[in-house]
């Protein structure tokens, strides 16, 4: 059972039904209880995934810093920050889960022990109280065994 690895992320991302599809090589790691994803956007841009079981967190940063927070059934407040703005986000998550085969025992049980897994949710992204988008993200995170 490894608790780090190497990977593969594909991000699925469905704004108001247009779907676009992205792939990135980055690492996963598990710590106490939480899921870390770590990959590169961008030259400049890097994100973090923090999924602990029922709640997600994902922090932007480089050439944008962002950070969004994702609670089913509930709504967050966040922020975006780039060279030209600075603004308040809020997100009202509809669902949020996490599918895996394989997964670990104990204190850790909700988590997988490897990849591969995928990390999905829905969401409304309201900017400065207006509806920006409604959004349907999947992470899907397979282990990289090229590198």
């Amino acid at each position: 059972m490894n608790d780090s690895g190497k990977a593969i992320i594909i991000v699925e991302s469905k704004l108001d039904g247009e779907k676009s599809t992205h792939r990135y090589k980055g690492d996963w790691f598990r710590k106490e209880r939480s899921l870390f994803i770590r990959y590169e956007e961008s030259g400049e841009t890097r994100a973090l995934v923090r999924y602990t079981p029922g709640e997600l967190f994902v922090k932007r940063s480089g050439g944008v810093q962002s950070e969004q927070h994702f609670v089913a059934g509930q709504n967050r407040r966040g922020t975006y920050r780039s060279a030209l703005t600075v603004f308040e986000l809020e997100t009202r998550t509809r669902s949020l889960q996490l599918q895996a085969k394989a997964a670990a025992d104990g204190p850790r049980a909700l988590l997988p022990t490897s990849p591969p897994f995928t990390l999905e949710w829905r969401y409304e992204l309201y900017v400065s109280e207006q509806l920006s988008g409604r959004f349907h993200i999947r992470l899907h995170i397979q282990e990289d065994h090229q590198s």
